[in-house]
């Protein structure tokens, strides 16, 4: 069992950096098309575009959160045949999994 939670927490980990990564850039490529200049890095710029920007990320990064590890969590199961640590199938979902909910 320790060995499936320390294989399911580096395939989630590379999972996340990977989407992390995806949804930085296509963040980033959204604002500038959208404002026709760059990000506001380190408190440039002013706070209407500060607080727009800092929504814009944190919204990309739990939608990018979320989608990495559904599609670890799949991805899982396909390679091994049930279900990653933490988490059950459930044939009424989409995706067929979901995050156990301990019933202590």
């Amino acid at each position: 069992m320790v060995g499936a939670k320390i294989g399911w927490k580096l395939l989630q980990t590379a999972f996340s950096v990977a989407v992390g990564i995806a949804a930085s850039k296509a963040v980033s490529t959204a604002w500038k098309v959208g404002s026709g200049g760059k990000p506001p890095k380190k408190g440039q710029g002013g706070y209407l575009e500060v607080a727009a920007w800092a929504a814009a990320s944190a919204a990309a990064a739990a939608v990018a959160t979320v989608f990495a590890e559904r599609q670890a969590a799949s991805y899982y199961l396909k390679s091994t045949g049930h279900p990653p640590p933490g988490w059950e199938q459930d044939s009424t979902v989409r995706s067929g999994l979901v995050k156990s909910i301990d019933k202590d």
